[in-house]
């Protein structure tokens, strides 16, 4: 999907740092436990795009701290001034490659992470990029604690089996899974209904949406 990049994105997100975004560089690691006003369990998601998902979460968990991890600065724009508007304190983005995540999150430091419609990188020769492959998979076991939970939404079914199977090999655990998620009905408050931008689209074209929640328990 195309976006029109924000005029001077980088100065607007440096008049949000320290607010709800965090600059960092190579020299620089963000200190989790005196980045939000209270400590709270901190669940992220990655590649959140305009955030509308984890912005929903941040205000039904008032008890639970959660970062936005994206890639591209300008797309996240939009989502840390909103956050910053409405003054949510228990939400932060940062941006950097996924490929980086150990140098940003502390070992045994993240309770949850979410994965919602990743780029599924089709050609087989890119299938490492992906980000449920076994390398990104030993990568968030390494920072995800107790439970190491990991919960992933697509719309495409190759990488929804792809992931299945990396998970497999690696001997994870799977605790549930879905393969037409919104032909079920669910309790009101269950937060398999907050939806992300992609997939109120997806909905509207009547196309499945594949949903898992896993342990990573296994070992490569």
């Amino acid at each position: 999907m195309r976006y029109r990049k924000t005029k001077n994105y980088k100065e607007k997100l440096a008049e949000l740092e320290g607010k709800t975004y965090i600059h960092i560089d190579e020299k620089s690691r963000p200190n989790w436990k005196y980045t939000y006003p209270e400590s709270k369990p901190l669940m992220i998601e990655i590649g959140c795009g305009k955030a509308g998902f984890l912005l929903e979460l941040v205000k039904r968990n008032p008890e639970i701290n959660y970062v936005g991890v994206e890639k591209n600065e300008a797309l996240m724009l939009a989502a840390a001034t909103l956050a910053a508007e409405q003054n949510l304190n228990n939400i932060k983005f940062i941006s950097f490659d996924a490929n980086e995540i150990e140098n940003y999150f502390e070992k045994e430091s993240v309770s949850r992470i979410y994965l919602n419609f990743s780029d599924p990188w089709p050609k087989i020769r890119h299938s490492r990029r992906r980000l449920t492959s076994r390398g990104f998979l030993e990568k968030y076991a390494n920072i995800l604690r107790e439970n190491k939970e990991i919960i992933f939404k697509t719309d495409n079914k190759n990488l929804f089996e792809f992931t299945l199977l990396e998970l497999s090999l690696r001997k994870d655990k799977l605790i549930s899974i879905d393969i037409d998620l919104h032909s079920k009905q669910y309790e009101i408050e269950d937060e398999r209904l907050v939806l992300t931008e992609y997939e109120k689209r997806f909905m509207e074209q009547e196309l499945p949406i594949y949903r898992l929640e896993a342990q990573l328990l296994g070992n490569i």
